[in-house]
């Protein structure tokens, strides 16, 4: 349950949206903020040039890093349809970013999602690992999305915003085809 009420009246930006989530619903209580936040989750969404399966693998691991569950249940039905796997998502809930499980490229962009948590920054290697797989407008949309999730995990987290299952209402809107 809602830590504090939800505003009687969502920010003008929830319109945007297929559904009224609950996490914007709450973040309504500043709407310039909410506006703000739900144009930067759709470009994140809709304009980043990172393949929408690596987007998801680095949103779920945000999910596990912060143990956000709001986000978890929200993104696992576009992780899956995205392609990722049950037993990559099992490695994520472990907070781990490398395995079998991991090709090259999956493994640096979950492994610096990670570290971004953690460390609040990237090592040599890590930021090295991201530039030998994608191009530098990929690493800091890699770096945003991380950014992005975390701050809507505090708001969640932090206001125990309700969860609202409807990660699969959002298939087709996040790009997320598979592969």
């Amino acid at each position: 349950m809602a830590r504090i009420p939800y505003p009687e009246r969502p920010a003008d930006g929830v319109a945007k949206l297929p559904v009224p989530l609950n996490a914007f619903r709450m973040l309504s209580h500043a709407p310039p903020l909410a506006d703000s936040a739900i144009d930067l989750g759709l470009a994140v969404l809709l304009e980043s040039t990172l393949p929408v399966r690596l987007r998801e693998l680095v949103i779920m691991a945000v999910a596990a890093g912060t143990e956000c569950a709001y986000e978890a249940v929200q993104h696992r039905p576009i992780a899956l349809n995205s392609g990722v796997t049950a037993d990559q998502l099992a490695v994520i809930a472990e907070h781990r970013s490398s395995g079998r499980e991991f090709d090259e490229t999956e493994s640096a962009a979950v492994t610096a999602a990670f570290e971004l948590m953690s460390q609040h920054t990237l090592s040599e290697g890590s930021l090295a690992a991201l530039r030998a797989c994608f191009t530098d407008r990929q690493v800091v949309e890699i770096v945003t999305t991380v950014g992005y999730y975390v701050m809507l995990a505090g708001l969640m987290n932090g206001l125990g915003v309700d969860i609202d299952p409807s990660g699969e209402r959002f298939l087709g809107l996040t790009g997320d085809a598979p592969e």
